[in-house]
Parts: structure tokens; C-alpha cells; sequence
């Protein structure tokens, strides 16, 4: 019999991602005068897109599932040499990233700026809060299942959140995008995974919050599917995708 891995995505899969990227803007953008946070928060953040989307990666960066506001606190070092450029171009797009959020918000004032971009960082790499009862769910998982993980984004904040969450050395094996140059959800990167882990597919199940990536792509690959769909509705009803709330779930659904 196959062994049977179990593959984890990490961002709002094990960890809080996109709504603590969220707080994390709100909270730079509370540090300028007369500016309402919550009001700021989505012409910021497209003022951001803005730019990220001009940039001289931006289609790599889409098919590595690297998010504009991860490029605001990334270093981006450490990646595959198809995105080398990024180290470089970094400095100048939150410059200009935060020039443009200045813009739609009336502010033209560079070192009042500064202050909501370091803000911004600094709360970012505070450590992205986990989901709760991720610990106690992976650690019985990880007793009975070989694991792995996969997850889009730049090598540097996605080691740093592995890190932060307690989860570093908690995988067998990982991939990580940024450092592969390939990303979820191309069928190699699963199949790559596995065979790191020694597992068949088809005895292999997949964890994670995007249908897109996680889903689309495990299946792809010939595993099985997990979703999280925390209050979402699974888009499509699928043979070998469960659905459920949470990671914690997860337990109560493997033998």
C-alpha cells in the first residue's frame, strides 16, 4: 500500500495570512494624520496593486502567488534566479507603492509616508497569528501521516512565518515557490512534493484554503483534496475534494 502523505498549504491554511495583511495596513495607514484606517484600507491597497502590476515581474509574481502587499516587507532574496530581479526592484516599488497610496489619499509628503511603510513592515513580521488548534491538529496528523507543505510566496517571509508559527521543523519536506520558480497550482510542484515524501498520489491528500491552487492543483495531480472553506461555499461539488471548516477538522477524517 502506498504511503499516505497528507500536504498542507500554509497561508490561511496553518496560518492567518490575508486578513492579518489587512489589519497590518490599517494599522500603517492609522499612523497618518487624518486619515480613517478602515476607509483607507481598499484605495490603499488598489494604489498599491497599482504599481506591483507594472512591475517587471509582475506575471512571474502572479504564477508564484507572490501578493502585492507581500512585496511591501519582502526582501525577496532567496529566490529562483527567474525573479532575481526583484531584489533590486523592491526599494523603488514600496517607494513608489506608497508614493501612490500618498496620492489617492491627498498626501504628498514623503517622510510622512515613511512612517505607515515601516509601520506596515514592522507588523508584518511581528508573526502572523496561527489558526487555532493548528498545533495540536498537525501534531496528531503528523503521528499517524507522513507531511508536507506547499506554499506560494517569497522565500524569505515564508521561511520567517514558518519559523514565527513553530511549524520550521515540523514537514518532512517543503516547497516553497519563490525557491522552486514554479508555483501551486502546476501539477509538478505536488508531484515533486510526493516524491520528496515517497508518496503516491493517489494515496496522498492535499490541505488548503484556495479551490484555485490547492484543490485545482492537487487533483490535477491525482490526489485527493481538503478545502477550508471557512464559511465559503465550495464552488463546485467534486469526487475527492472534502470540505470543511477548518484545519482542525482535518483530524477526524483521516484513519
Amino acid at each position: 500500500m502506498p504511503t499516505r502523505a497528507v500536504v498542507f498549504d500554509l497561508d490561511d491554511t496553518l496560518i492567518v495570512e490575508v486578513s492579518y495583511a489587512m489589519a497590518s495596513l490599517r494599522e500603517a495607514l492609522g499612523t497618518l494624520p487624518d486619515v480613517d484606517p478602515v476607509a483607507a484600507e481598499q484605495p490603499a491597497l488598489e494604489a498599491v496593486r497599482s504599481v506591483w502590476t507594472r512591475g517587471p515581474d509582475y506575471e512571474r509574481c502572479v504564477a508564484l502567488g507572490f501578493a502585492s502587499w507581500e512585496g511591501l516587507w519582502s526582501t525577496f532574496e532567496g529566490n529562483h534566479h527567474s525573479v532575481a530581479g526583484l531584489v533590486e526592484w523592491a526599494p523603488t516599488y514600496r517607494d513608489e507603492a506608497w508614493s501612490a497610496v500618498g496620492t489617492v489619499l491627498g498626501i504628498d509628503d514623503p517622510e510622512a509616508l515613511a512612517i505607515p511603510a515601516q509601520r506596515f513592515e514592522d507588523a508584518q513580521r511581528r508573526g502572523h497569528p496561527i489558526i487555532e488548534g493548528m498545533h495540536d491538529a498537525v501534531a496528531e496528523v503528523g503521528a499517524r501521516h507522513p507531511m508536507g507543505l506547499i506554499t506560494n510566496g517569497p522565500s524569505d517571509i515564508q521561511h520567517l512565518k514558518l519559523e514565527q508559527a513553530g511549524l520550521a521543523a515540523t514537514f518532512a519536506a517543503e516547497i516553497i515557490s519563490g525557491e522552486l520558480g514554479v508555483g501551486k497550482p502546476e501539477p509538478e510542484v505536488f508531484l515533486g512534493l510526493l516524491d520528496r515524501l515517497g508518496a503516491a498520489p493517489e494515496a496522498s491528500i492535499m490541505v488548503g484554503d484556495s479551490w484555485e491552487r490547492d484543490v485545482e492543483g492537487a487533483l490535477a495531480a491525482g490526489m485527493s483534496a481538503v478545502w477550508i472553506a471557512d464559511g465559503r461555499t465550495p464552488p463546485d461539488d467534486r469526487p475527492r475534494v472534502t470540505v470543511v471548516e477548518s484545519v482542525v477538522e482535518l483530524v477526524d477524517l483521516l484513519d
